[in-house]
C-alpha cells in the first residue's frame, strides 16, 4: 500500500483532473462519506481523499486516470458500506471511489422493470416501488445496499438471481452492460463474483404487483429454543412458495432470548408451520402483522445501529433438527467467558437455503457464480452478530467468535452435515467464500478476471472484498 505522502500526491494530481469529485481530508464531503459505515471498524480508516463520481462514464475516466496517475496507490469502493469488517470498502490513505451519487431508481413501465442505482438503499427503492403497487426481489432491511437474500427468494432465489441487466465500469474505463445476450459470461460472474472484475453502477431487475404482506418479529424465553427449532427444520424441508423465516438464539445484558422472524409474501394464504410460531407462549414481544415490504424492511432495519463495533462470521451445514439444537449448545457454552465485556451482544442467526429456493436460483436469468444445485439443499446459513463496546475487546471477541464458528463446522463434518458454501454477505475477512463455490466457478471466475480485467487492476490497485486471484 503507498504511504500517506505519495496518496496525497496522487490526490492532488487526480484532483486536476476531477476538481469536482475529489473531497479531501476535513472536507464535509469527506468526513459525510468516511463515517456512514455500518460499522466502526470500517468507519475508523482514513483514505487520502474521497472521490464521488456523478456519472458511469466520469467514473470510467477516473479508472483510467487512477492507473496511471497513483502509480503505487491503492483504491477502495464503497456502495452500501454493509460489510463490517476493516478494509471490505474503505483503505487507509488510499483512494476511496463512493457510489453515493448513483442514486436513482427508475421503472420502466414498457418492459417492466426498474432500474436502480449502485448507490441506492432498499428502503429509496421500496418507496419509489410502493407508490406505484409494485415490487422487486430485493433485499430484506432497508438501510443497506443492493444485493442479498430476499423475502422472495422461495420464488426467485438469490436477489443477484433477479438482476436483468447490470452496467459496469471496466479497469479499460469502458462502460459496458451485462446480461444474458451481451457479455453473458461476465453476467453470470457478477452474480456472487465481488468486486473482480469492474464497477457496477446500475442494476436491471423486473418488477411485479405486491399488496401487503404478513409477518414480522416475536421474542422468546430460551426454553422455546427447541420447539422453534423443530418449526424451522419442518418448514425449511418444505416451504412455502411465499415463505420466508429466520431463527435466532440471542444474548444480551439486557434481554436473552430467541427470536423468529416469519414472512408471509402473501398476506392472505400464510403457511400453517409459519403462522404456528405465533402459538407459541410465552413470548415478551410480538410485531406480526400486515403490512407493506417497506415497513418490513424498515423493522429488519431497526434491529441494529450503524458505526457501532459490530461483526458478521458465517458457515452452513445441511438442514438437520439435532445440528440446530447442538449448535445452540455450543453458543450458549461460548458466551458465558464474553458476557463481561462491555456491551456485548451475540447472536446465532439461522436461515434456510431450501432445495425449492435453488431451484428456482438455478433457472433464473442465466444462472450466478454461487455453484450451488438443488441437490445441495436444503442448507442452512449460519450468521454469527457480535456487538461490543470498546476497541480493546476487539481481539478477543473475534477470537471467541471465529472458535464458536470453528466448533460448529467441526460438529457438522463429525455428523456428515458439513457444507462447503459460505454466504458472502455474512463473511468475515479470510473466509474461503470464492473456494466454496467450487472448482468449476473458480474456473470461470479466474477467465473472467483475466478476461474483462487483463490488467488486473481489480486483483492489484482495489482492495477489499474476496479476490478470486487468491484462490489456489
Amino acid at each position: 500500500m503507498a504511504g500517506a505522502t505519495t496518496a496525497l500526491v496522487d490526490c492532488v494530481a487526480l484532483s486536476t483532473f476531477h476538481p469536482d469529485s475529489v473531497y479531501m481530508k476535513d472536507t464535509p464531503q469527506y468526513t459525510a462519506t468516511t463515517t456512514s459505515y455500518f460499522a466502526a471498524f470500517e468507519n475508523e480508516l482514513r483514505p487520502a481523499c474521497v472521490v464521488e463520481p456523478k456519472t458511469a462514464q466520469e467514473l470510467g475516466q477516473i479508472i483510467k486516470n487512477l492507473a496511471s496517475v497513483l502509480g503505487q496507490g491503492n483504491v477502495a469502493i464503497k456502495g452500501g458500506g454493509h460489510t463490517a469488517w476493516a478494509g471490505a470498502a474503505n483503505i487507509d490513505n488510499g483512494v476511496l471511489i463512493s457510489m453515493h451519487n448513483f442514486k436513482n431508481t427508475t421503472v420502466n413501465s414498457n418492459t417492466g422493470t426498474v432500474s436502480i442505482g449502485a448507490g441506492e438503499r432498499w428502503g429509496d427503492v421500496y418507496s419509489t416501488l410502493n407508490s406505484q403497487g409494485l415490487a422487486v426481489a430485493g433485499g430484506r432491511v432497508s438501510k443497506v445496499g443492493v444485493s442479498g437474500l430476499s423475502f422472495f427468494s422461495e420464488q426467485r432465489g438469490f436477489v443477484a438471481d433477479a438482476v436483468t441487466n447490470f452496467e459496469v465500469v471496466l479497469s479499460s474505463g469502458v462502460v459496458v452492460n451485462a446480461n444474458a445476450r451481451e457479455n453473458a459470461d461476465l453476467f453470470k460472474a457478477l452474480k456472487g463474483g465481488n468486486n473482480n472484475f469492474g464497477i457496477v453502477t446500475e442494476f436491471e431487475l423486473p418488477t411485479f404487483p405486491q399488496g401487503n404482506m404478513w409477518g414480522g418479529a416475536i421474542f422468546y424465553p430460551t426454553s422455546a429454543f427447541e420447539e422453534i427449532a423443530g418449526k424451522f427444520f419442518k418448514w425449511t424441508e418444505l416451504p412455502d412458495r411465499f415463505g420466508a423465516l429466520i431463527i435466532a438464539r440471542v444474548y444480551s445484558s439486557q434481554m436473552e432470548g430467541v427470536s423468529v422472524n416469519p414472512y408471509s409474501t402473501n398476506a392472505a394464504q400464510v403457511d400453517p408451520v409459519l403462522k404456528s410460531y405465533t402459538d407459541i407462549q410465552p413470548q415478551f414481544i410480538s410485531t406480526i402483522r400486515e403490512d407493506t415490504l417497506l415497513g418490513m424492511t424498515n423493522e429488519q432495519a431497526n434491529f441494529s445501529t450503524d458505526g457501532a463495533r459490530q461483526l458478521y462470521f458465517t458457515t452452513s451445514f445441511r438442514n438437520n433438527e439435532e445440528m440446530i439444537l447442538e449448535a445452540a449448545k455450543l453458543f450458549e457454552t461460548a458466551i458465558e467467558p464474553l458476557k463481561v465485556i462491555p456491551g456485548f451482544v451475540l447472536s446465532l442467526t439461522l436461515q434456510p437455503l431450501t432445495k425449492q429456493m435453488l431451484t428456482e436460483s438455478e433457472r433464473h436469468n442465466g444462472g450466478n457464480s454461487l455453484g450451488l444445485k438443488p441437490e445441495d439443499g436444503p442448507l442452512v446459513i449460519v450468521l454469527l452478530a457480535s456487538v461490543h463496546q470498546n476497541a480493546e475487546d476487539d481481539t478477543k471477541v473475534v477470537a471467541a467468535v471465529q472458535e464458536l464458528r470453528k466448533k460448529i463446522e467441526a460438529l457438522s463434518a463429525e455428523k456428515g452435515l458439513a457444507a462447503r458454501y459460505r454466504f458472502m454477505n455474512y463473511a468475515y475477512k479470510g473466509t474461503p467464500v470464492l473456494e466454496s463455490y467450487g472448482q468449476c466457478s473458480v474456473a470461470e471466475l479466474k477467465a473472467a478476471s483475466k478476461k474483462y480485467d487483463p490488467e488486473q487492476f481489480f486483483q492489484k490497485v482495489v482492495s477489499g472484498g474476496f479476490k478470486i486471484s487468491a484462490v489456489p
